[in-house]
C-alpha cells in the first residue's frame, strides 16, 4: 500500500525522535559534519506540487533556505566555544550522558504504556539497534564525497522507517514524536533544499 503523504511526514519525525540517542554516540565530532538526515525532498515536491508553488519561487526558497542554513551553522559555532568555555570538556560530557539517560527513560516509558506484545517490542528494540550498528558503521566509513555520506545515511533512515512502520501505528508514532520532540507540530519544517543534521552538527538553535 502506498504510504501518504501524512505517514510518510509522521514517520520521518518519529524515526529522528527514536533514534536521536544512539545517533548522538555514532555521529561525527563538530569538525566533521556527518549524521542522519531527513530525507525530506519528496515531502517537500509533493507539498509544494499541492501548494502550487512554481520552480523559480522554489528556486528562491532554496536559495533563503541555504543562507538561513549557514547563518544558524555560524551562531552554533559560537554558541558550541562560549558552551565549552563555560563548562568544559566534563562538564559537557555529564550534560550528553544525562540527554541521552533521560531520553532512553522517556522512550522506554512510552513503549510500556503501549503494551506491545513481546515480538513487537523486540522489532522495535532491534530497529533501534540495527541503526546504531549501522550509523556506527557509517561513521567509520570513509566516503568519496559528502553526497555519498549524505546518501548512505539517508537509506539507513529510509530502512529504519519501513521497520517501523510494520510495528507501530500513526497514533503510536505520533506519540513517539511528541514524547521525544516536544512543541514540534506534524508537519515537515524547513525550505526546499534544507536538510536536517542530528548530532553535534545540526542546523537549528543550539541546546544547552
Amino acid at each position: 500500500m502506498k504510504m501518504t503523504f501524512a505517514r510518510k511526514a509522521l514517520l520521518s519525525a518519529a524515526v529522528s525522535a527514536a533514534l536521536l540517542p544512539v545517533a548522538m554516540t555514532a555521529t561525527a565530532s563538530p569538525d566533521r559534519p556527518e549524521g542522519p538526515r531527513h530525507d525530506g525532498g519528496e515531502m517537500r515536491a509533493e507539498l509544494f506540487d499541492r501548494a502550487g508553488i512554481d520552480a523559480e519561487t522554489r528556486e528562491a526558497l532554496k536559495q533563503a533556505a541555504m543562507e538561513h542554513r549557514q547563518e544558524v551553522k555560524e551562531l552554533n559555532d559560537d554558541f558550541r566555544e562560549q558552551r565549552m568555555e563555560i563548562l568544559g570538556e566534563d562538564g559537557i560530557a555529564a550534560l550528553e550522558r544525562a540527554r541521552h539517560e533521560l531520553r532512553e527513560e522517556r522512550i522506554n516509558a512510552l513503549v510500556d504504556k503501549w503494551e506491545l506484545s513481546g515480538d513487537e517490542r523486540e522489532a522495535f528494540n532491534a530497529a533501534r539497534e540495527s541503526f546504531k550498528e549501522g550509523a556506527e558503521a557509517l561513521k567509520a566509513q570513509e566516503f568519496e564525497n559528502p553526497e555519498a555520506r549524505h546518501d548512505a545515511w539517508r537509506e539507513l533512515m529510509s530502512s529504519t522507517r519501513d521497520q517501523l512502520a510494520e510495528i507501530l501505528d500513526e497514533r503510536q508514532l505520533r506519540e513517539l514524536k511528541h514524547t521525544m520532540m516536544p512543541g514540534h507540530d506534524d508537519h515537515p519544517r524547513g525550505g526546499p533544499g534544507e536538510r536536517r543534521a542530528h548530532g553535534p552538527d545540526k542546523h537549528h538553535a543550539p541546546e544547552a
